[in-house]
């Protein structure tokens, strides 16, 4: 159950990060031979792609590269999209209209939205569950914090990547 004592303080936050361990659980999932396009580094430090480099991956994107209006070679998209709710919503659809194998991290909750149904509702989307809580990191003045505190459950939403919902 949640502790509501600090929601008036409650704030959206775009700019946690996702740690190495995080991506390694999906690594199962993405062959090593297919380039990863790693959409959504803008205000980032860019330790998502740096990661999975390090896993063995061939990675493209930048912070100057604005996936809503760039376009990418890659065989696979892969991020852990912002937060915000407006721009999370543009990023779905534009996921949709590019039609390419995807893989993405958010909160847990967002599958029950009504949004959430009208973006992928036709689409055959599966969903890649984490047995624990997913933790985020976060830069605080230029350091790299680890965020044990993550209030909500994360879940890796994918099309084309895997056949069926699958636990890890």
């Amino acid at each position: 159950m949640a502790n509501f004592s600090d929601s008036p303080n409650w704030e959206i936050h775009d700019d946690y990060y996702t740690k190495k361990s995080t991506w390694e659980l999906i690594t199962p999932f993405i062959p090593q031979d297919k380039t990863i396009w790693e959409f959504c580094l803008l205000n980032s430090n860019e330790q998502s792609k740096q990661y999975l480099q390090e896993l063995g991956y061939n990675v493209v994107g930048n912070r100057d590269i604005a996936f809503l209006i760039n376009n990418l070679e890659a065989d696979i998209l892969v991020s852990n999209i912002p937060f915000s709710t407006e721009i999370k919503i543009k990023i779905m659809k534009r996921l949709v209209e590019l039609d390419r194998p995807f893989i993405f991290i958010m909160n847990s909750l967002n599958i029950f939205t009504k949004y959430f149904k009208e973006i992928f509702g036709d689409k055959h989307i599966q969903l890649i569950y984490p047995t624990h809580k997913i933790h985020y990191t976060k830069f605080v003045d230029g350091q790299l914090i680890n965020n044990y505190k993550t209030s909500f459950y994360s879940v890796f939403v994918s099309y084309k990547i895997v056949d069926k919902d699958t636990w890890i």
